[in-house]
This record gives structure tokens, sequence and C-alpha cells, in this order.
């Protein structure tokens, strides 16, 4: 099947060019870019190894391919998803475009949403939406941080207040993307954590309309991400007030996990760390019940890029295409 990638000279997109390259059905057959569109492949990232110009990202480039990523800026993805749709490409989108009800979009993007009839797209989070996804042809990647969020609270429903919630994330650089940002310059992020974004950071609607999902419970949650001095990967780690037994907690995490490739419920007195999922499509996590207090916390672990981002778009493009769902996707991660 020929594929085409938009944004290919982004970290989304050099993440989707690394893992495609060993996909078995999947053959990228276009990468399309911006501002770096006639470029040379080999220029924009030598260490992929891998030769041919950039084509402009206009629907005609992609005309030839059955499925399309979309690693770019919200605007873009407004502007090409509909015209690939009606020429009858599967579209993974793997912005802030399509994952939420249009005026929702709009209220926490800040950007007109100029193609609400798409909107939300099926969520592209296959341990949680996998029946959804099969068949879909336009997919909304989930955000880095609402993947770990949601995969360490979702066997927590109906176990937790959902009111409760707290939310704390912390995320390595490469999350804001490959655009220059003096935050983000060496002699600022060198050696320097702090939090940003709270209590308006874009991913925060998405975690609650997926919290509300799996509770049935409109709740809102306390979501305080942070930067930290590292290039990729992310822990996220929750706590929310206990309703069940403190028993049951573990017990709904191993049963809902146990037959996922990618999730791994770490076992007890052991919690997941950045570097043990470096480059791989997984998701570690730890669990404990706090008696004192009665609270549960659980943090969870994933590289931002690959689980978060670009792994997670052709784990998802696996499920609606009825290709085995863990092809092309690496689950040993690169240490140290």
């Amino acid at each position: 099947m020929n594929v085409g990638i938009v944004g290919g000279s982004g970290y989304g997109g050099a993440e989707l060019l690394r893992l495609l390259s060993t996909h078995p059905t999947l053959k990228v057959q276009t990468v399309a870019a911006g501002s770096t569109a006639g470029q040379d492949l080999q220029e924009v990232f030598p260490s992929l190894g891998l030769e041919g110009e950039l084509a402009p990202s206009t629907p005609e480039a992609l005309a030839d391919c059955q499925l399309v990523f979309l690693a770019t800026p919200h605007a873009v993805s407004l502007e090409l998803a509909a015209p690939l749709r009606e020429g009858g490409a599967v579209v993974v989108d793997l912005s802030g475009a399509f994952r939420l009800p249009a005026a929702v979009f709009e209220q926490w993007y800040g950007l007109d949403h100029t193609a609400p009839q798409l909107t939300p797209a099926t969520y592209g989070l296959p341990e949680l939406r996998r029946d959804e996804l099969v068949g879909a042809g336009l997919i909304a990647g989930p955000g880095c941080y609402p993947t770990a969020t949601l995969l360490g609270l979702a066997p927590l429903a109906g176990l937790v207040e959902p009111d409760t919630v707290t939310i704390v994330g912390m995320s390595g650089s490469s999350g804001a993307g490959r655009g220059l940002r003096e935050d983000l310059h060496v002699s600022h992020a060198s050696g320097n954590t702090g939090a940003y974004g709270a209590p308006t950071h874009r991913h925060t609607p998405e975690i609650e309309l997926h919290w509300a999902g799996l509770t049935g419970h409109d709740a809102r949650v306390t979501f305080t991400p942070h930067l930290v001095p590292q290039v990729r990967g992310m822990v996220v780690t929750s706590t929310a007030s206990l309703i069940g037994s403190a028993g049951s907690v573990r017990a709904a995490f191993e049963e809902a996990y146990a037959t996922e490739p990618f999730v791994r419920v770490l076992p007890e007195g052991r919690w997941p760390q950045s570097t043990h999922v470096l480059g791989a499509n997984t998701c570690h996590i730890g669990v404990v019940t706090d008696e004192r207090t009665g609270r549960v916390t659980v943090s969870a672990a994933i590289d931002n890029l690959t689980k978060g981002a670009a792994g997670q778009a052709v784990q998802a493009a696996n499920v609606a295409l009825g290709l085995p769902e863990t092809d092309g996707l690496p689950t040993m991660a690169v240490y140290p």
C-alpha cells in the first residue's frame, strides 16, 4: 500500500519514516513538507539514511497514496484532511485538529475549525478504541500527554472518584516540535525543569472528554505539564480518591492489559522510567494504593514521539486497515 507523509521534515515525520522503513505492507511513496519542500531527505535527516526529494504539501502530490499521515500543524491538517478523504485516502492526523468537537477545539486552540463535519474523528488509541478503528477513514491521533494519562487512568474507571483526578506530566523538549523557541534553547532548557501551560494546556479537554467516556461522568481534571531536561520521553503521574477496594486496583490493571502487546504493568513496587521506553511503541505503568490517604497513584511512561505520536499512528492505521497491529512497531527500547 502506498503511503504519504506530510510534515516529513518534522520530528513526527522523521519518526514515521523510521518506523515505516521496516513495515511489511505500508510503503512510503511520497514525503511532503512545507518550508523544506524541494530538499532531499538525506539533507534534512541524515540519520535515516533515506534519499528522495520532499514534495509540496498538496493533495495533488499525494494523489497516488492510499494512506496519508499528517504530521502537521493543526491549521495544515484542517486544510488537507477533507480533500484527501474525498480522494479516497485513509487519513491519520497527528495534530489536534480532529480530536475534539469543533466548538471545543476553537475554544482551546484559538483557531477557527474549517472542517467541523469531520470532527471529532475516530480516536486513535487502540487499547481503548480498537473496535471503532476498524475500517475508519479519518483517525485523530491522540496527544502524547493524553495517551499516557488515559492508559494510566482507564482501568481505574469505576474504582475512583472521577472528579478527584490530579495529573502531573513531565516531557522532553521534542514534544514542542522542531521549530525554534527561546525557552527550548540549550542555555535555557539544559539542567532546567519547570511547569508550563497550566491550567489551560490544550490536552486538558482531550483528557476530560475520554475520561468522561470511560466513567460516564462529566468530570474535570487538574493537569500540570512540566518540561524536563531531556530530548524525548515522558512520564505522567495521576492520583485520585479510591472508592473501590484497594485489592481490586492491581487486578483491574492486570486484567485490562493482559493481552495488550504494547502496555506493560510493572510488578508491585516498581515504577516506570522514560529511558526504558525510548524508541519503542510501549507504555510502562506502575500503580499503588495509599491506604493512609485513600488515594491511588498511577504512573505511565511512553516515548512521546513513538507511542505518543508516530508509533501510535502506525498502530491505529494497522488496526483500521486490518493488518497485524504490531507490524512495523518495536517493543524493545534503546538503552542506555
